[in-house]
């Protein structure tokens, strides 16, 4: 493993709060080089738990969870085992400065248990200057609230930071090859940990584009 992880992971877009029964809810997973060297096979995880270890993983029955599907243009289920958690991508290439943006969505049903909860998101990569793998992931902290309760404007308890402005790809973006598997599809990727506990197999995937990050700003 890389002593030291290269890519900053965040989660943008979610609201402190979320209301049983209030339907989808947008976000996105962003994963950015900050490092001096090109990243290679990334690959994407994303889960909902009710613990920020990611032990207690909501059924997907109480609590949703969907990756955008770029190439079928559609919302996939996470749904490993009937639990909110899968895989959601890959990219072949992560050059110094460039970062990848991930769509999600969650959707906190009508019958989910209130309290607190977490959406987790997570990548392992392999780097070519280091020959190392490396580990980045996050945890962020929301509640989940009675049906009704209004939300408008909370903040998150802790995780995500400020969003990066979308831009098109530049020219020289690295390309990025692939497509999304089918459920239980088999992968030489071995079990691996989700900020910090998560564990699950995972199969192939989406891919993302990448793009250039806005000169200045932070991950």
């Amino acid at each position: 493993m890389c002593e030291d992880t290269k890519v900053g992971v965040d989660i943008t877009g979610l609201p402190g709060s979320i209301a049983a029964g209030s339907g989808w809810h947008e976000f996105s997973l962003n994963v950015a080089n900050n490092s001096g060297s090109t990243l290679q096979n990334l690959e994407y995880l994303a889960g909902a738990s009710a613990d920020v270890n990611g032990e207690e993983l909501f059924e997907s029955k109480k609590v949703g969870l969907q990756a955008w599907n770029p190439e079928d243009e559609l919302w996939e289920d996470l749904n490993e085992f009937g639990y909110a958690v899968g895989y959601i991508g890959y990219t072949e290439e992560l050059a110094p400065d460039y970062e990848v943006d991930i769509p999600l969505r969650i959707n906190v049903r009508a019958d989910a248990p209130v309290g607190a909860g977490f959406t987790l998101g997570a990548t392992i990569y392999g780097d070519a200057d280091g020959e190392c793998t490396g580990f980045g992931d996050v945890a962020y902290k929301f509640r989940i609230v009675a049906a009704g309760t209004a939300t408008e404007g909370t903040e998150p308890q802790e995780g995500g930071k400020a969003p990066v402005a979308a831009e098109k790809p530049a020219a020289d973006t690295p390309a990025v090859t692939g497509s999304l598997a089918e459920t239980g599809s088999s992968s030489a990727l071995p079990m691996i940990g989700l900020a910090g506990g998560l564990a699950l197999a995972v199969g192939g995937g989406a891919v993302f584009a990448v793009r250039r990050r806005k000169a200045g700003t932070e991950a």
